[in-house]
């Protein structure tokens, strides 16, 4: 594929979202999540090894997608497009919501770190995807979301001063901070196991592993079923990615490192079981998170312990990965429609009421109605024209809004749809030349 087109696609996929995260585009777009995925969903469906060089930012710096990468990316879709579609919308149009601009800042730094190649473009979206969702957990109206904010700013914090040491090791390890040199300059170097350690700590900072796995139990609690997917797709699934990306695995054997992620790895799936007696059905989707993750880290450590067997079957760990995604994903939708379906069944009674308050009120309404006819005739004929017009009236004027609110919102799209179009057309054409 042209290189024009290519930077194009992977450019516009961390592009439109940060975009759309102004208030000032967002706001006159319907589904904005879903229109800023477009570009990510096209790369799923483009069968091509895409890569470009970013060497403004850093040397080696770039973003590309493979075979690999795009397991990562066509899980990420998928959860964005189910959890965005039951997130809570502003009612007024035009509002300005800015959980919606950190909830687009969340999806660049998510798929950005999908589409790094090497580990300074990896830090810089996991940051920044990190801070965005501690602010959507501190814009949350319930104490015990903040508090589990609260909790995760200091691990990111944390988190973030290890792996920028682990990156400042590297860099002085090898010029090349791409992946695929990583693994290998750091297997020759002195200070390996150092950097095994921080990295593995900072990884668990950013996880929430056991037994640092507080603030996610608290967010999982009070969040509503879609918050708590995106929460697994951000600082837990793009967490193990970046374990898959900075371990040496395949290349190194670190006998200790690989002993503590496989005891972090099953101390998490018996927490896990062991909650499973204790928190509700609808809580279970934690459960499922944590024995997934657990499951995981115990893979990274068997990587590190057999780098042979890690070769064999460590393509594996993605498919894994894409599974439980979707996976989660689907009980997630199931979650929120079955929440959704209780919500409608509970004021029946209430609707009853109405629907018995209503009846005599007609009732009342066709008894003046009668008698109006006949002793007020006339009065009774007038009050009828008015309440015609009146009706005719409010019939245009809603009429007049809705074309109002039409034109105002509907152009910017469609304007955007159509640049988008001819952007596509002409690169298109290039490609061909």
């Amino acid at each position: 594929m042209n290189a024009i087109v290519s930077a194009f696609l992977l450019l516009s996929a961390p592009g439109l979202p940060l975009l759309l995260a102004f208030p000032a585009l967002h706001t006159r777009l319907p589904w904005p999540v879903h229109m800023a995925l477009l570009p990510a969903a096209a790369l799923v469906f483009i069968p091509v090894d895409l890569a470009i060089e970013l060497p403004w930012f850093w040397q080696s710096a770039g973003l590309g997608i493979d075979a690999v990468s795009r397991w990562w990316l066509a899980m990420s879709v998928v959860v964005w497009g189910v959890g965005a579609a039951f997130l809570p919308v502003p009612t007024k149009r035009d509002a300005c919501n800015p959980q919606t601009s950190l909830l687009l800042l969340f999806l660049v730094g998510q798929i950005g770190a999908v589409l790094a190649t090497d580990m300074t473009v990896f830090f810089g979206f996991t940051t920044l995807m990190g801070y965005s969702c501690i602010g959507l957990l501190l814009a949350h109206g319930d104490e015990t979301t903040r508090r589990a904010g609260r909790i995760y700013l200091v691990l990111l914090i944390l988190a973030d001063i290890l792996l920028f040491e682990a990156m400042i090791m590297a860099a002085a390890t090898t010029e090349h901070l791409d992946f695929a040199t990583l693994a290998k300059a750091m297997t020759l170097s002195s200070s390996s196991s150092f950097y095994l350690s921080i990295v593995i700590v900072g990884i668990a900072l950013k996880v929430g592993l056991w037994p640092l796995h507080l603030w996610l139990s608290l967010a999982y609690g009070s969040v509503r079923p879609a918050m708590a997917l995106l929460l697994w797709l951000g600082p837990v699934a793009t967490g193990l990615l970046g374990g898959l990306r900075w371990l040496p695995l395949g290349e190194l054997a670190a006998p200790m490192a690989g002993a503590v992620l496989l005891a972090i790895g099953a101390a998490t799936i018996l927490y896990a079981i062991r909650s499973v007696l204790w928190v509700q059905w609808k809580q279970r989707l934690v459960c499922v998170v944590f024995i997934a993750t657990g499951s995981f880290i115990m893979g990274l450590g068997t990587g590190l312990l057999e780098p042979a067997l890690w070769n064999q079957y460590g393509d594996s760990a993605h498919l894994f990965v894409t599974t439980v995604g979707w996976g989660l994903a689907l009980m997630t939708a199931g979650l929120e429609w079955s929440k959704a379906g209780g919500e409608a069944s509970g004021p029946r009674k209430e609707n009853r009421i109405e629907l018995a308050v209503e009846r005599w009120s007609d009732a009342f309404i066709r008894w003046g109605r009668r008698t109006g006819n006949e002793t007020l005739p006339g009065l009774r004929a007038s009050w009828f024209v008015r309440w015609g017009g009146l009706r005719q009236k409010r019939g245009w004027q809603n009429a007049f809004d809705a074309g109002e609110y039409f034109l105002q919102r509907w152009p910017i799209a469609v304007t955007l749809f159509l640049l988008l179009v001819i952007v596509t057309v002409v690169l298109l054409l290039l490609d061909a030349m």
